[in-house]
């Protein structure tokens, strides 16, 4: 496998998770219930850089876009 396609699928499950996560919260609001936008993790995972601070937490419609980006690209191969 070549850099380009790994960065490419790469992309492809970091765009994934964070769609699951926004469809999540919207789905939650329209609904009124917080089941999808539950964290799983009890602190972020942090990664502080020089003057850089990301922070990432999982929820479950989080881990529903990952497992859905991954059958996709699978899939497709």
């Amino acid at each position: 496998m070549d850099g380009g396609k790994a960065a490419k699928i790469a992309l492809a499950i970091f765009l994934g998770t964070l769609a699951g996560a926004v469809v999540g919260v919207i789905i939650d609001n329209v609904f009124g219930v917080h089941i999808l936008s539950v964290y799983l993790l009890q602190e972020p995972v942090r990664l502080e850089l020089y003057v850089i601070k990301v922070e990432a937490q999982v929820t479950p419609a989080s881990l529903i876009g990952l497992v859905a980006t991954l059958f996709f690209v699978l899939k497709k191969g």
